[in-house]
């Protein structure tokens, strides 16, 4: 009879093992290293566009808009630049719709509580300023925090193209922006970029 129960708790012992060693298992640090790597931060997003981000806040407004549409769509051309994370700012404005976009500025103010999405693409350019053919971003930030980046790999041609689409949940006075940025921080030059964001659906509370 002992032998029997010394066999069954063998028996469960190893059965249970693997499985208690799996949960105690360390994450590997290579995905440790890659979710750091993803993780960008700029903490000075409400002071580096002093001007077009007050006028984005004053266009947001004290409410929603009646009509429930809030929209922009801008471009740009020629930005040059080195170093770290550098925000793009836009010429040019196709649609301006509900506030939260200041005019030739890099920021956009959420009007209203819910959800968003947002497109951002470019064309990278080497063959101009001695810039870059490596990897060239363009960083999607929420208050600061990386949402998500349009690339252009290297390669070996001196034209590229990168685009990138995210759906984001924001509060009613959130900041969404776009920030250049290379790989070694070499020299950049984006010869043309967009970026474009819609209400898709107010939040209840947020009326």
């Amino acid at each position: 009879m002992k032998t029997s129960r010394v066999l069954l708790l063998s028996g469960l012992v190893s059965l249970l093992t693997p499985g208690l060693a799996w949960a105690e298992e360390p994450v590997p640090a290579t995905r440790q290293a890659g979710a750091q790597k993803a993780r960008v931060l700029f903490a000075d997003y409400k002071t580096v566009d002093p001007t077009t981000a007050r006028e984005a806040e004053l266009l947001a407004g004290a409410r929603c808009p009646e009509s429930g549409i809030v929209a922009f769509s801008v471009s740009g051309n020629g930005h040059v630049s080195e170093g770290g994370l550098v925000l793009l700012s836009y010429a040019t404005t196709h649609t301006q719709e509900g506030g939260g976009w200041g005019s030739r500025g890099g920021t956009f103010v959420a009007p209203c509580t819910g959800l968003y999405f947002f497109n951002v693409s470019f064309v990278k350019d080497a063959y101009h300023y001695g810039a870059s053919a490596n990897d060239v971003f363009v960083h999607v930030l929420k208050n600061g925090t990386a949402k998500g980046r349009a690339m252009s790999g290297q390669g070996h041609v001196d034209r590229d193209t990168g685009a990138y689409s995210v759906t984001l949940f924001l509060e009613k006075g959130d900041y969404v922006q776009t920030f250049a940025a290379s790989d070694g921080n070499l020299k950049r030059h984006l010869l043309e970029y967009n970026f474009t964001g819609h209400l898709v659906k107010q939040a209840a509370h947020g009326l």
